[in-house]
């Protein structure tokens, strides 16, 4: 705790908090985050209202940081903003010259899409916060301040519970934490028994590009890794060529294109060819080792759907839009060499979905804009079936080839389980918010993220919901299985771990913007690999502990 020089008014603070900002089961239900009933709750907030208390902490806070200024002060909302408020008050109040800045927990998605409110300096920054459990405010904190290129010197809390995971992330971070009180002044007993993780990441680079559209925080043109290279579309629409050992450009392709949303479709590789859609409706092939194009088709008025390659067949196919009265979208076969269209199936709506392979019976399956999920003979594109949903499908859906299913997730909530030869649907699983995800199918379970801030995890068998894990914001970014873990991204910026079998999160990096697109590693998972709605590709170094 802090070497403070008035203890008669930390006692008072102390009382100040056991009055009021502690809570007990005896006067209110409380319930904590993964939704079991707890017996008491710290709530700093009345605190940092409480003007006897503001003048408090802003005389401890001063009394031992004085000497250590110029600094600024930073922390994230919204327990912070009150709290970095009266600290600059009373810095004024003293005759000091000091900085504040507040964080955003996510970016602002109108205006002028900030992260952080208030102009940085060039002076060490002190971040300070009301309460340090795990560390994961202070870790989204410091990612927002690490993203504009700057450091936290010191974090500075009232009260720091010093558990297993805070204190493990404190020895990672090998950051000084000054606090007044740890929790022994409060008559509360914490079980300590949470595992710290198993897994530490750190940021080896970071690519970025302007011209990010911050207003849409979904999923994104997913980064594609061939070997020692990425490729990845833009908002700003372009694609780029980056170098995965360090994240340095190796080409870029400009599609010229005004639409904010650039290129949101996920480039896919074949034969040296890499294949994507962009918002100026115009499919390209452009040649993977210099970025070079070898045809395009200008063949819509735009492409935010993903190609899906099938070698087989020697072709692609994606879902296209258009400005027809009649025909809004369509589904589409290419030519792989020549880009010349195969064959068309018209859709009433826009056709942002995209599609999945099902070899057994020779064909695409298309989840849609005019809500169905279809398959269609991959040569021809004739029906084979349609199975009706309530509201788009703008993912692909995902192919259990063990047991001849296809799963889909939708716009109106549901997880679907059909049949794969036949369309008939096997399972709804409801969820709370619109799901807009590609499922994963592993260990006999089917793991599927929602809107509602929730990876969902299904009996692959039985079709029955196991369990449904709350990752504390929503769950857009494709779950990935990397080295016998599920691993995926959050829009809150976490990329999460978790172990298959015990269905327990065993690690997890935080990112500053939303993590909306699958993560992906390279060939010994020793890194992983993890892009932002933000234009932003990240290599995370990842070790087990």
């Amino acid at each position: 705790m802090l070497n403070v020089t008035i203890p008669s008014a930390q006692q008072k603070l102390s009382d100040i908090i056991n009055q009021d900002g502690i809570v007990r089961d005896s006067e209110q239900a409380i319930v904590s985050p993964n939704g079991q009933k707890q017996k008491w709750l710290i709530d700093l907030r009345p605190i940092l209202l409480n003007v006897e208390a503001l003048e408090i902490i802003t005389n401890l806070f001063w009394d031992q940081y004085q000497d250590k200024l110029p600094f600024q002060i930073a922390g994230m909302e919204v327990a912070a903003v009150p709290l970095v408020t009266a600290l600059l008050m009373k810095a004024r109040e003293r005759g000091l010259k000091t900085n504040g800045l507040v964080i955003r927990k996510e970016r602002k998605t109108s205006g002028l899409g900030k992260s952080i409110e208030g102009v940085i300096t060039d002076n060490p920054i002190i971040l300070v916060d009301d309460i340090m459990n795990s560390g994961a405010s202070l870790e989204k904190a410091f990612a927002a301040i690490e993203q504009e290129g700057y450091k936290v010197e010191q974090v500075f809390v009232i009260i720091n519970y010093k558990t297993n995971r805070g204190e493990q992330w404190q020895k990672q971070k090998g950051i000084q934490i000054n606090e007044l009180f740890d929790l022994t002044p409060f008559d509360v007993s914490y079980s300590n028994n949470v595992k710290p993780f198993q897994y530490k990441y750190s940021i080896l680079w970071r690519f970025y590009q302007k011209g990010a559209f911050p207003f849409a925080v979904v999923p994104k043109s997913t980064p594609l890794l061939v070997r020692d290279k990425f490729y990845m579309g833009s908002d700003c629409g372009k694609m780029f060529c980056i170098n995965a050992k360090n994240g340095q450009e190796v080409w870029s392709f400009d599609v010229n294109t005004h639409h904010p949303k650039g290129i949101w479709s996920s480039p896919a590789y074949h034969k040296g060819r890499i294949y994507f859609g962009a918002y100026n409706g115009i499919l390209y092939c452009l040649d993977a080792m210099t970025g070079l194009e070898l045809w395009k088709n200008s063949c819509c008025e735009f492409i935010g759907s993903s190609p899906l390659i099938v070698p087989e067949h020697d072709m692609l196919y994606i879902g296209l839009e258009h400005q027809r009265p009649r025909m809004m979208g369509s589904n589409a076969a290419f030519d792989l060499k020549t880009g010349e269209r195969k064959w068309e199936i018209g859709q009433k709506k826009y056709q942002h979905g995209s599609a999945a392979y099902y070899k057994e019976i020779d064909a695409v399956i298309f989840g849609n804009a005019d809500h169905d999920v279809s398959a269609y003979e991959a040569k021809t594109g004739k029906l084979i079936w349609k199975n009706e949903t309530d509201r788009s499908i703008k993912y692909p859906p995902t192919i259990d080839e063990k047991r001849g299913q296809v799963i889909a997730t939708s716009f109106d909530g549901n997880i679907y389980i059909l049949d794969a030869k036949t369309g008939e649907r096997k399972a709804a699983i409801q969820t709370n918010d619109i799901c807009y995800t590609t499922a994963l199918v592993t260990h006999d379970k089917i793991f599927a993220g929602s809107g509602d801030r929730h990876l969902y995890i299904i009996d692959a068998n039985t079709l029955e919901l196991i369990e449904k894990r709350d990752c504390y914001a929503k769950v857009y970014s494709s779950p990935r299985l990397i080295d016998g873990n599920v691993i995926f991204g959050t829009s809150g910026g976490k990329i999460m771990e978790m172990n298959p079998d015990t269905l327990e999160f065993i690690g997890n990096a935080q990112l500053p913007d939303a993590v909306t697109n699958a993560v992906s590693a390279n060939e010994d998972t020793s890194i992983l690999y993890a892009s932002t709605h933000m234009n932003e590709l990240y290599a995370i170094e990842r070790k087990a502990l």
